[in-house]
């Protein structure tokens, strides 16, 4: 192997991390408008089929290529840092950050939710709302919201302490760098994708609603953290990923939207189960989440490697964006629930509103104070980082939140 320098950063990931978690706010945004059932924490009476399309696309490869980061930066963790540091590192940054996040969010997403639910239904959703804290049922209701994502990669890197040295040995096998080098390689990660996605309820991701995720959701995500591992692993031939692009990224969107079709016909069938169509979901799922992140990973070292203040400021601001943007969501959500807008404007206005909320308080509070300390390793001044030379020393790529 020729391996990155020890501080060398990973400028294409900071545009990746970035630009994925402002299309995780796009998403929650629509979510609040699709036909789905329980996708969000209120369902606005005006809903789009567009909507659902959007979401089924997005939900194909956005989260796969954050364990693929994930599981990259851990690999990086574990041999700077050891056993010990790389615990220490990940106790830090996502179990604390999941403590906050849950005490800081839940009651405020869940009240909403539940008056929503009134609100649609009672002419005094707020008395009903009252009844519904005094009955008791807020403490039995508790769930992990979207931060089950980091109890999935907690336990994933909890796995993958003990294994650190066999994870080398295999992940680090001539097979993983033949597999970089063919133009079909990547067939194999998809197939074992597919065999995790079968499982599932309808062929596609399923989202953990419990704080002890299901093992068929472990071993979906095992196979992107375990690919990213491996990538660290061969890291001098990232440039393979080079000759995936914008193609890769139509050819999966066009998987994407068979996987839909299918998953249309699943649900028109319910409660029987379609096997054929079940099979094709995961089929043209686990297609499109592979060609769709590779071929962004792609885009992104072509023509985002050389680093640009933005998108450092934009990869620094990611966790934040990741941990907080329901609640500012949903604070404009709720009073547009009244309006009779269509749902493609009122989706546009929940990220009008919410992007420039995020990142000014990103931006006044976070990133100079204690919260930036704790989400991003260290305190930072406001503002656009300075440019950094190619492979300057960069903390916050030796210390990654997890990619989140």
């Amino acid at each position: 192997m020729n391996p990155a320098p020890p501080s060398a950063r990973y400028h294409a990931f900071d545009a990746l991390r970035g630009s994925m978690m402002l299309l995780g706010v796009a998403l929650h945004s629509a979510t609040a408008y699709s036909t789905f059932p329980d996708v969000w924490w209120l369902k606005d009476p005006v809903t789009s089929r567009w909507a659902d399309l959007f979401i089924l696309w997005v939900h194909t490869f956005r989260l796969p290529l954050f364990f693929v980061m994930s599981g990259f930066f851990a690999a990086l963790l574990f041999e700077r840092r050891g056993a010990g540091g790389f615990l220490r590192n990940r106790a830090a940054r996502l179990l604390l950050p999941f403590l906050l996040g849950m005490a800081a969010m839940f009651p405020f997403l869940k009240l909403a939710s539940v008056y929503a639910w009134f609100l649609a239904r009672d002419p005094e959703p707020w008395r009903r709302l009252q009844g519904w804290l005094a009955d008791g049922r807020f403490w039995r209701s508790l769930e992990p919201m979207h931060l089950w994502f980091l109890i999935v990669l907690m336990m994933l890197c909890a796995g993958a302490l003990p294994a650190g040295p066999a994870m080398r040995r295999a992940m680090g096998g001539a097979w993983f760098a033949r597999l970089l080098e063919r133009r079909g390689g990547w067939l194999v990660w998809a197939g074992a994708t597919m065999a995790t996605l079968l499982p599932m309820q309808f062929g596609i991701l399923d989202t953990p609603q419990s704080f002890l995720p299901q093992a068929r959701v472990l071993a979906a995500y095992a196979v992107f953290f375990a690919f990213g591992w491996g990538l660290y692993l061969h890291r001098e031939q990232l440039g393979q990923l080079r000759r995936f692009g914008a193609g890769a990224v139509l050819a999966g969107a066009l998987c994407a939207l068979m996987a839909a079709g299918a998953v249309e016909r699943q649900m028109a069938a319910l409660p029987a189960r379609t096997e054929p169509a079940h099979a094709g979901t995961a089929l043209f799922t686990a297609l499109g989440c592979w060609l769709t992140l590779l071929g962004l990973a792609g885009i992104a070292l072509r023509r985002l490697d050389g680093g640009s203040p933005f998108w450092r400021y934009l990869s620094d601001s990611a966790y934040w964006v990741f941990l907080f943007h329901p609640p500012v969501l949903v604070a404009v959500q709720l009073p547009m629930m009244r309006l009779g807008w269509p749902a493609e404007v009122k989706m546009l206005a929940g990220l009008v509103f919410a992007v420039p909320v995020l990142y000014l308080l990103y931006d006044l509070w976070v990133r100079p104070g204690w919260l930036g300390a704790l989400l991003n390793g260290r305190r930072m001044p406001r503002g656009l980082p300075r440019q950094e030379s190619r492979g300057a020393n960069a903390p916050a790529a030796a210390e990654p939140c997890g990619a989140q």
